[in-house]
């Protein structure tokens, strides 16, 4: 891996806003460490010069006008878009957290589901509180920090005039986008919940030993035997049989369809020291008959599985082991043919769709706080200093 260089700047300069609601102008410093990274010197370097353009010209601090105590949008759109890029990234890592340990069953589908609406909740909560809080609600102690800044020498000031009821016009105004995104916001948590609702609503069993944990008529259920392996790279093939019993005195015994990993090696195998005593656990795919009269009903599976894999005995070598597994698990069928598959489509557009809503509607709502950046009147510098560079 090469090298990285960082180049910082330390910036200083006076930023001059003129007030929109009574046309006073203030200035204070602007401070900011900026810093640039690069695969040379050189280019970390304009790195952090770019870095330092963008900061002069997009960056303020929440100093609100010392003549009417209003903060200006591109103050308030400012930090609402940091807020809102926070809660953004911080959902998107738990939302990837949750998808990938569904899709390598090291969950539940019911837990990753609620799971997902947790975060989704607390990602809702965290963007109305982001969107309700008005730093503008109280003007008048806003202006009373403003005046002590002033004599403090921290802000420069040159009055302007309010005009009666002003201060009300210049609220921030609401857009039907930013509006249609904040009740999107909150259908996507009912969104990502809507599977285990509708689950819940017809009386569908889980079952825990089971992926997913919703089976029923003509659905495949994967389960993992309880003994582990240890083969190099976690290499390893097997051949089930499957049983499936009905229950009460006149059901039915039935082998089924079943299929296992198939995974296969040659007879040289190339691995890292990590790699060789990787631990598994072996699974089997049991299909189940697409046979209404099982609907509802409570089967066992006896499931029997020859492993095969490569274990290693040193010495740069391996040995082909064998072993022999059994395991017994009892399923409810849900009264619905293939409710299983039923179930994990409405996680793909249930659950997922929900938590996509959530990151889109996010997105929206960071465009929109922009947009109010962008509706503030233009700032100056004054006699900007000469940035240092570290």
């Amino acid at each position: 891996m090469g090298k990285t260089y960082t180049s910082t700047i330390d910036l200083r300069c006076w930023k001059e806003h003129t007030c929109g609601c009574c046309g006073a102008m203030y200035s204070y410093e602007l401070v900011r460490k900026i810093k640039g990274t690069g695969g040379t010197a050189e280019k970390a370097s304009i790195n952090a010069r770019k870095a330092v353009e963008v900061a002069l010209q997009r960056d303020v601090d929440m100093e609100a006008c010392p003549t009417c105590g209003l903060l200006g949008p591109d103050m308030v759109g400012q930090r609402r878009a940091k807020q809102l890029k926070t809660v953004f990234w911080l959902a998107l890592v738990a939302f990837a957290v949750i998808v990938i340990l569904r899709l390598a069953y090291l969950v539940q589908s019911d837990v990753a589901i609620w799971a997902a609406v947790a975060v989704c909740a607390m990602a809702a909560i965290a963007v109305w509180r982001i969107d309700l809080k008005d730093p503008n609600r109280d003007p008048e102690a806003n202006r009373e920090l403003a005046v002590g800044r002033v004599a403090s020498g921290l802000v420069m000031h040159k009055p302007g005039k309010v005009v009666p009821g002003s201060q009300q016009l210049m609220r921030t105004t609401v857009s039907l986008v930013h509006r249609l995104a904040i009740v999107l916001i909150g259908a996507a948590v009912l969104m990502a919940a809507s599977p285990e609702l509708v689950r819940t609503s017809r009386h569908w069993p889980l079952n825990h030993e089971s992926y997913p944990p919703v089976v029923g008529p003509g659905d495949q259920a994967r389960v993992y035997m309880n003994e582990k392996i240890h083969s190099i790279k976690g290499y390893w093939r097997g051949r089930p049989q499957v049983v499936l019993h009905e229950s009460g005195p006149d059901g039915r015994s039935l082998a089924v369809e079943a299929t296992t990993n198939q995974k296969e090696w040659s007879s040289t195998i190339h691995a890292k020291s990590s790699e060789k005593d990787s631990s598994s656990t072996p699974w089997v795919r049991v299909s189940l008959p697409q046979d209404s009269s099982l609907a509802g009903k409570t089967v066992t599976c006896d499931i029997g599985l020859n492993v095969t894999y490569p274990a290693y005995t040193g010495s740069k070598s391996f040995q082909t082991t064998s072993s022999n597994m059994a395991r017994s698990v009892t399923l409810a069928l849900a009264p619905t043919i293939g409710a299983g598959r039923s179930y994990d489509g409405w996680w793909w557009e249930g659950t997922v769709g929900g938590m996509g809503l959530i990151l889109v509607c996010t997105v929206m709502l960071v465009r929109s706080a922009r947009g109010l950046q962008k509706s503030a009147k233009p700032t100056r510098l004054l006699n900007p200093a000469t940035p240092a560079v570290a």
